[in-house]
């Protein structure tokens, strides 16, 4: 698919304007991550990312037949004022994904309608293919997902955010083994383990701040449980698909 960018795109994705303080592994403020989406069946199953004013982009595995989308959202069970709620009017998932290797864990969903930007509903920027995260660099995930493997999905409210720095293929490859890691994902972890993304994060974004910009380096994809020391999460690397995603062309994935 297409999606062109545009002049509008490009003077506001990646900025968010109440992003002033971040603690690693603590709620996120509101409106700190205006790109961050809750992808609905009846309940919150994954994550996503705004790209542009109609798409968002999220884990092929994470798409159904029916999905509904939350844009501006803080909490899962509380009030959210600022939040804007559309259906998935098209999905298009990467022709090549594997869901048994989870290559090309990738997806586009085009919105019902188009969404005004705000303070808390805003584009993020994607990673150009010649973009390089070196292994130490840090990165933010952000989600609703679980806080623990075992813990139930309906945890945590409100939107949690988490600092890891990216772990080189070679290293990650060393945990799942050599053909599991591609040079379509990217990985994130702490030496020591304990912080990670968990179940129910999946399809949500991994940013990198670049200058004054925020950048979506990864999609989170999967893992051998959560924030184990030993396996690093696995991402799928945003910057192996720019030459499929533009703005207004329409040639989506």
């Amino acid at each position: 698919l297409q999606i062109g960018l545009t002049d509008l795109y490009l003077s506001v994705c990646g900025q968010p304007a109440l992003n002033t303080r971040i603690v690693g592994g603590e709620e996120a403020l509101p409106g700190s991550w205006p790109w961050q989406v809750s992808l609905h069946i009846y309940n919150h199953i994954c994550g996503g990312s705004l790209i542009n004013d109609q798409w968002v982009m999220t884990a092929a595995y994470c798409i159904p037949s029916l999905v509904t989308v939350y844009l501006g959202r803080q909490s899962q069970k509380g009030s959210n004022p600022n939040e804007v709620v559309r259906k998935a009017a098209q999905i298009v998932i990467h022709p090549d994904y594997n869901p048994g290797t989870s290559n090309n864990d990738i997806a586009l969903l085009k919105l019902s309608k188009p969404v005004n930007f705000t303070s808390y509903i805003s584009p993020v920027c994607l990673a150009s293919s010649d973009s390089t995260f070196y292994s130490g660099v840090d990165t933010w995930i952000t989600g609703w997902g679980t806080i623990g493997s075992g813990v139930p999905l309906s945890s945590p409210q409100n939107l949690m955010e988490v600092e890891v720095p990216v772990v080189g293929n070679r290293e990650c490859k060393c945990s799942y083994g050599e053909s599991s890691i591609t040079d379509n994902m990217i990985c994130a972890r702490l030496q020591e383990g304990g912080k990670d993304s968990c179940q129910g994060d999946s399809g949500g974004p991994m940013v990198s701040k670049q200058g004054d910009r925020w950048i979506q380096a990864g999609i989170v994809s999967l893992g051998i449980g959560c924030a184990k020391p030993d396996y690093p999460g696995v991402y799928t690397r945003v910057s192996q698909h720019e030459n499929n995603i533009y703005f207004e062309n329409e040639l989506l994935l």
